[in-house]
């Protein structure tokens, strides 16, 4: 019974750790969109986007992209050491609660990671551009909610996703 409520609690705070690693909140609510939205014609427009800024974007995009596969292998050894402990025969409580502080560590580095893109993105647009981006997102997202197709699809349509 007690190891069923360890691994009750277990999954309550990866699932936390997950929603930390992935959700808007974090920083203030907006999250950068998927995909390599500085190359989508009507973003382009708007923020006037330049050739140099958008080779910058896809290099850091790139970079990012390459060093998340090693975090994201880090996070999944993490949670298979973290099962290989709730497996044992011979239940440590300490040592599990450690491994799960190790697989939240590798969750933070993944966020940290996502976040200083979105910071990356910040210092090469500059204030104006940024507050546009923003609200072209939030005006984007009220949209989706009420079922209109906002900024007419073109963060999604034909783009890879870094």
């Amino acid at each position: 019974m007690k190891r069923v409520g360890v691994f009750v609690l277990i999954c309550f705070f990866t699932l936390s750790g997950v929603s930390f690693a992935k959700g808007p909140g974090a920083w203030g609510g907006f999250k950068m969109p998927r995909g390599r939205w500085w190359q989508a014609p009507e973003i382009i427009e708007k923020l006037d986007v330049t050739a140099d800024e958008q080779a910058k974007l896809d290099a850091l995009a790139l970079e990012r992209e390459r060093e998340l596969i090693d975090l994201k292998g880090a996070v999944q050894r993490q949670e298979l050491e973290l099962e290989a402990i709730l497996d044992q025969a011979d239940f440590d409580r300490a040592a599990c609660l450690d491994q799960f502080d190790n697989l939240l560590d590798a969750r933070r580095e993944v966020a940290r990671k996502r976040f200083g893109f979105h910071v990356e993105v910040r210092e090469l647009l500059g204030l104006d551009r940024y507050r546009e981006l923003r609200g072209m997102l939030r005006d984007r997202h009220k949209d989706r909610r009420r079922g209109e197709a906002g900024l007419k699809g073109s963060l999604r349509e034909g783009m890879a996703c870094p």
